[in-house]
């Protein structure tokens, strides 16, 4: 759960880019994956999900050189203690892309429960869709070990999330978790279409 100074910062947020729908997602994960997720998060106060709108209109995935063979997703970055929301977006989508961005809009806040026997550890997810103004696409941190990039139209992402949905079962908890954010922007964005076309 955000703490008051976070909740204050995203209220500011959702003044200026839109208030962020919320949803609950609890995943029921192997063993292996409960500790994986502990040990993986214990740093960790966050991440910011960027569903980053290039100048075709499409949305960028990537893979790293460690996934499963045709294993692609939305970029994604650590939020760091104390960290502002904005400067997590900004910095990651450089990161991870090499593009100015600016943002579109605040989609949503995603609180994960990842739960084994009776264990649950909590993680937070912020999903932003952002805009390409500029740059060249291409990884800027090595250490991200990002191995190739793609383009989807939005009405693609649950097709995405689906891919990862049926990874390999050794990356199967990994996958679900990162199918959902998937799922939640390609109904978000499809409802703002509709919206967009009844007016």
């Amino acid at each position: 759960m955000p703490s008051n100074s976070r909740e204050a910062e995203i209220a500011q947020l959702g003044a200026a880019y839109g208030a962020p729908v919320r949803r609950e997602c609890v995943l029921e994960v192997s063993q292996e994956g409960y500790e994986w997720w502990k040990r993986a998060t214990h740093k960790r106060y966050g991440e910011v999900v960027m569903f980053i709108r290039r100048m075709n209109g499409k949305l960028i995935l990537h893979t790293k050189e460690f996934y499963p063979a045709g294993a692609l997703r939305v970029p994604s970055g650590t939020l760091n203690e104390n960290e502002p929301l904005l400067d997590a977006v900004y910095r990651e989508a450089l990161e991870e892309t090499g593009l100015e961005v600016t943002i579109e809009r605040f989609l949503a806040i995603v609180e994960f429960e990842f739960r084994f026997q009776g264990r649950s550890h909590a993680f937070s997810s912020y999903l932003f869709l952002l805009r390409e103004l500029g740059g060249e696409l291409r990884a800027m941190d090595v250490n991200e070990r990002i191995s190739g990039f793609a383009e989807v139209a939005p009405a693609d992402l649950p097709s995405v999330a689906e891919c990862l949905e049926n990874l390999p079962p050794y990356r199967r908890d990994w996958g679900q978790f990162r199918a959902f954010p998937h799922r939640l922007a390609a109904e978000l964005l499809q409802d703002a279409a509709r919206a967009s076309e009844a007016s």
